[in-house]
């Protein structure tokens, strides 16, 4: 009998170890799969001259995956703040690290999330001279986008869906979208079908970065691939802070556009300055 018991006994602690493990490995096959979609985020849609702010492992996965080594700033467990980054990658650990602050003080606005519990990601945007400017220069920056919105919703040479409309009325446009919807008009007409964005789990009110346009427009008396080919052209001789981070031919609804998509995080202060 006693024998028995302890066999039992036995094949239970074993499995409980098992049990363990299998729940260990599942933890950390979350943990990778959410770091890697947030690096995989980082990668595609942040401007390469971004100072990103991370923990080693996030850092280390970063500059694998193509993010210039030269603009990662990797947190030391002694690092006192964030600051001198544009960007933070919260994951758990600099969660602990910087405590309620980080969301309080040092970056308030999430322009991507990734996970949910202690596996989620957060890109942060950092504000560099405290909450209190960086909120004044979101609000000031809205403000222009709506002035801005206006103004591009009278020029004639411009066709907006119902959808844009109110998107750039609004401001919900990134200022270097409309400013660059406003040098395409000038050189021809445009027919926006669409203002997207990639950006999961975003606080409210970050701007839209993407612009769809027709690939045609019967006003420009060209044929369809020569005033997509003229549409490149003058995309491609912007200087920065008006290059694009790419442009693409894609499908809506079927309908092949033209997509202009400018990097993350959106700047604020441009039509000021």
């Amino acid at each position: 009998m006693v024998g028995a018991i302890l066999a039992v006994t036995l094949a239970r602690h074993g499995q409980a170890g098992n049990d363990d493990t299998t729940a260990g490995r599942y933890r950390i096959a979350a943990e990778a799969a959410v770091r890697s979609q947030a690096v995989a985020w980082v990668t595609s849609q942040v401007g390469r001259n971004i100072i990103v702010a991370c923990d080693a492992v996030v850092c280390s996965d970063l500059a694998e995956h193509g993010f210039p080594a030269g603009n990662l700033n990797v947190l030391q467990p002694t690092a006192p703040d964030p600051y001198g980054s544009i960007l933070v990658l919260s994951t758990a650990d600099v969660r602990s690290q910087f405590g309620s602050k980080l969301a309080s003080v040092y970056a308030p606005e999430v322009i991507a999330s990734f996970g949910t519990g202690t596996d989620r990601i957060d890109v942060r945007v950092i504000a560099q001279d405290g909450v209190t400017a960086f909120r004044a220069a979101l609000r000031a920056d809205l403000q222009a986008r709506k002035t801005s919105g206006a103004l591009l919703l009278q020029n004639r040479r411009i066709a907006v869906t119902p959808a844009a409309r109110s998107e750039l009325a609004s401001g919900q446009v990134d200022v270097r979208l409309g400013t660059t919807i406003a040098f395409l008009a000038g050189q021809r007409p445009l027919d926006i079908v669409a203002f997207g964005s990639l950006a999961p789990g975003a606080s409210p009110g970050v701007p839209l970065r993407f612009a769809y346009l027709a690939e045609s427009d019967t006003a420009a008396h060209m044929s369809g691939s020569a005033y997509v080919q003229s549409l490149v052209g003058l995309l491609h001789s912007q200087i920065p802070p008006y290059v694009p981070l790419s442009i693409q031919t894609v499908r809506i609804d079927g309908q092949p556009v033209l997509r202009i998509e400018f990097a993350a995080p959106s700047p604020t202060g441009l039509l000021r300055s």
